[in-house]
């Protein structure tokens, strides 16, 4: 039995939860909450590798995902469009390659975002990808803004290879990384015409919080980041744009670039509770905990020099963590809830992109297009009639196969390329309804609530779904596809 963090001390809470509290059901919330869902197999394979083993393991080193090829060619192939639209001075011309060059990141745009969910459905890769996830919400960029596909790529790359430790450097090299140089305007930050936008979100929406600097730091702290500029290489620094004064930041002055300004951030108080209070939002409570919690786990994180991989095993073994008020209240984001459906379904991911990317846009979090510079709200504001009707409509396509009689050209080769590589489960099929429907409807029923849901369902509903399944009046088919739609689309599903 574990123990309601209002008995627990701030101390206590963040102390490694003891070995006998942490059964079947503390690892099906590990799973869910770190990861995208909980089947048996997995239990299995936490439980026999222990809790301090796994996260180590998940949260130790990060495994990069490769650069899909359509990516690669992009990017290669935007340094020649670029140069040729500079060369050419026929508008007509630089009308047709502007228009190429959209379709080009438009196209490796959609294969990347299909890349990157097979990749995360993998259940070994889930809870470092919602890791990056996180990362991505705070370090927020958008394809709008960016537009190239490499880049946005690479940004990601960055948050996965370099999140597993210090902040403080990630944040750094983040302010080198060029989606992040262009979506915040860097690249127009001169020492005559300082531009704060990346300064502002960097103390408000990456390190401190609102309320924790004033205006003239902002200022100040922008003339350091001028002359960070992009190139087809990556980053570059123009020193003859870089503002060479003195800085006066946080009451410390000198001649700061900057990296020193994130090295004086980090000597602020409220830079030790705010990464901690969004993983703590992210991962555990939209209902903020007391302070107290917050920095005590803020001091803890300090003591070990701002590691996010020291965080992440401190947070995900604490006691606080597996409170039992803390199961099954969050509500999933849509990325949860469809990767979440494939991996509790046993499906893989389906390789059309104007279909999963789509429901991904209707649902309220299309790939890599968060609403603004704060990324996603969550919680609550998932869900409305639209985005509830879009997740409904997801869980029926399950059922729908794909009639590759009705695919254009390039889709049929996306299903050609995405079965040669091993990924065929895109429905459950008839055959798979009725081969479940003879194992008798208690276990059936039985089998997916233990699954599906963080807290047992109530006893009359389950019991009538057990007695319509046992009746199979819409045939087995029918009967069998109906409790599954059910059980997906009941509100207990859509949390976690």
């Amino acid at each position: 039995m574990t123990t309601s963090i209002k008995n627990l001390t701030p101390r206590q809470a963040w102390q490694t939860i003891p070995t006998d509290q942490w059964g079947t059901q503390e690892i099906q919330h590990l799973l869910r909450r770190a990861g995208f869902a909980s089947n048996p197999e997995q239990v299995k394979e936490v439980r026999a590798r222990g809790l301090e083993a796994t996260l180590k393991k998940w949260f130790s080193k990060a495994t990069p995902m490769t650069e899909p090829q359509e990516t690669l060619m992009a990017s290669e192939g935007m340094v020649q469009m670029r140069s040729m639209i500079r060369e050419t001075e026929d508008p007509k011309e630089k009308n047709e390659l502007r228009r190429k060059q959209r379709e080009m990141n438009i196209n490796s745009y959609r294969d990347y975002g299909i890349r990157w969910l097979q990749f995360a459905r993998q259940p070994e890769y889930s809870p470092q990808e919602k890791y990056v996830m996180f990362l991505q919400d705070i370090f927020v960029v958008g394809r709008q803004a960016v537009q190239e596909t490499g880049q946005l790529y690479d940004h990601q790359a960055l948050l996965r290879e370099q999140g597993l430790g210090s902040y403080p450097e990630l944040a750094k090299q983040v302010s080198r990384s060029p989606a992040m140089i262009k979506y915040l305007n860097l690249n127009r930050n001169t020492k005559r015409a300082p531009n704060e936008n990346f300064a502002r979100e960097l103390f408000e929406l990456f390190t401190l919080g609102e309320g924790n600097y004033t205006e003239k730091d902002i200022k100040e702290a922008a003339r350091a980041f001028t002359g960070y500029r992009y190139g087809d290489e990556g980053f570059k620094f123009i020193p003859n744009q870089h503002d060479n004064g003195e800085k006066t930041v946080f009451g410390q002055t000198g001649n700061f670039g900057g990296d020193e300004v994130i090295d004086i951030v980090y000597q602020q108080e409220a830079a030790q509770t705010f990464v901690p209070r969004e993983l703590i939002a992210f991962y555990l409570t939209e209902d903020p905990l007391p302070e107290s919690y917050v920095s005590e786990l803020g001091q803890l994180w300090k003591a070990h020099g701002f590691d996010m991989s020291y965080l992440l095993i401190t947070f995900f073994s604490s006691r606080a963590f597996y409170a039992p008020e803390f199961r099954g209240n969050l509500i999933k984001s849509p990325v949860q809830y469809y990767l979440g459906m494939c991996q509790d379904m046993d499906l893989d991911v389906v390789p059309l992109a104007s279909r999963t990317l789509g429901f991904l846009r209707s649902m309220g979090q299309e790939f890599y297009n968060p609403p603004n510079v704060r990324g996603w709200v969550g919680g609550r504001h998932w869900i409305n009639a639209t985005t509830l009707e879009a997740r409904r409509q997801l869980t029926r396509s399950l059922f729908w196969g794909i009639n590759e009689e009705k695919l254009n050209a390039d889709q049929v080769q996306d299903i050609k390329a995405a079965r040669a590589e091993g990924y065929t489960r895109f429905s459950i099929s008839g055959k798979e309804m009725v081969a479940m429907y003879q194992k008798g409807a208690p276990t059936v029923v039985n089998e997916l609530c233990l699954q599906l849901f963080s807290k047992p369902l109530n006893n009359d509903f389950q019991k009538r779904l057990e007695d319509y399944l046992a009746k199979a009046e819409n045939g087995k088919y029918h009967s069998t596809r109906d409790v599954i739609l059910t059980l997906l689309q009941c509100p207990q599903y859509h949390l976690c």
